[in-house]
């Protein structure tokens, strides 16, 4: 068999691969949305109710407002939402108590960065004037890489030093890799090939490799960076959000480099997420399993889950998806076409 054929039929194999998983998660997509179109929406007094059963039946009508649609008065709210976080964070309801250690936790820059993505990506005007705000955020990002570059942690302080106690050893992958492909689509907007590099070994296979349960499989909840046991009793706990989070962060990954180590992971993920988390009964997605991928509540929704993480992942995943074939095609047409060409990288027209 010549080398030229050999490479042809790995690429098919590869479109076959991905035209499975796109088919996989766009069928998975309708059922979770159709699952909250059903059950969610409160016909009577509007809004929509997140604490839902397995079967999607309302156990508590409390509506949490975070988790309601909010945009009229988005831009007031961003506006608001940066003079907490850089100038008076007292504004938010949590007073600096005395005597606890100044820290900045990543979550804020991360949100922060995400917003204004979402703010400007159809707002021309909008996305000029985010732009420092945006560089802010991603340097308060990457500060969180610690201990020479050899850990994520979750709290730093104000000027950027690993803290003392448990809380300076707190690590969470899910977050990690969640910051990584906010970042990721930063560096790409930017440009910034190095960037992209640094990214893509510190916050998507650095806390990968250090977060997935080596025996029974999936991301453990929270870690501590040294290795001790962390305080929070679900530590050990495989949740929705944080698989949601790597397999957006994997395929964007490969979708940007072609490196097949990535694409490997995203199947890894995909695979145990759509086995332990999937409800084949009755739609959506468990949120809270035990170290070992059983079951530990059967609820759909609550206080923070809610129609969110898992549309968002399958939604961005069938794009990517869609894109990685329609680049694939036409390198798969040439390489039949041409018995020695080499091997394409996603994108190679």
């Amino acid at each position: 068999m010549s080398r030229g054929l050999r490479v042809w039929q790995d690429m098919e194999k590869e479109q076959e691969k991905l035209r499975a998983w796109k088919e996989r998660v766009a069928r998975e997509l309708d059922r979770v949305v159709a699952f909250w179109l059903d059950h969610s929406h409160d016909q009577e007094q509007g809004g929509f109710f997140t604490c839902l059963g397995r079967d999607g039946r309302v156990y508590d009508d409390l509506k949490y407002v975070w988790l309601q649609g909010r945009q009229n008065e988005a831009m007031e709210m961003m506006d608001q939402i940066v003079s907490w976080v850089r100038e008076d964070p007292s504004g938010l309801g949590r007073p600096q108590l005395p005597g606890a250690p100044a820290s900045e936790s990543m979550a804020v820059p991360m949100m922060l960065l995400n917003l204004v993505e979402q703010l400007g990506e159809a707002d021309e005007e909008l996305a000029g004037i985010s732009a420092e705000l945006g560089d802010w955020c991603a340097q308060r990002i990457l500060q969180h890489v610690q201990r020479g570059g050899q850990a994520v942690l979750e709290n730093v302080s104000e000027d950027g030093e690993e803290l003392s106690g448990c809380l300076g050893r707190h690590q969470n992958p899910g977050h990690a890799l969640e910051a990584g492909w906010f970042l990721l689509r930063y560096a790409i907007r930017r440009g910034d090939a190095k960037l992209q590099a640094h990214v893509i070994d510190k916050f998507l296979l650095l806390p990968f490799h250090s977060g997935w349960d080596p025996e029974h499989g999936g991301l453990f909840y929270f870690q501590d960076a040294d290795g001790l046991c962390p305080t929070q009793l679900e530590w050990a706990m495989k949740l929705w959000w944080p698989h949601s989070e790597a397999m957006i962060a994997f395929l964007m990954g490969y979708s940007e480099t072609g490196d097949p180590a990535l694409l490997r992971i995203f199947y890894q993920v995909a695979e145990y997420t759509f086995h332990r988390f999937r409800d084949p009964e009755y739609g959506e997605w468990f949120g809270y399993l035990n170290r070992d991928g059983k079951v530990a509540l059967t609820i759909k929704g609550g206080p923070f889950k809610g129609c969110f993480h898992v549309p968002r992942c399958l939604a961005m995943c069938e794009e990517m998806l869609n894109d990685l074939l329609s680049r694939l095609a036409p390198a798969s047409a040439l390489s039949a076409r041409s018995p020695l060409a080499g091997p394409a990288r996603p994108g190679a027209e």
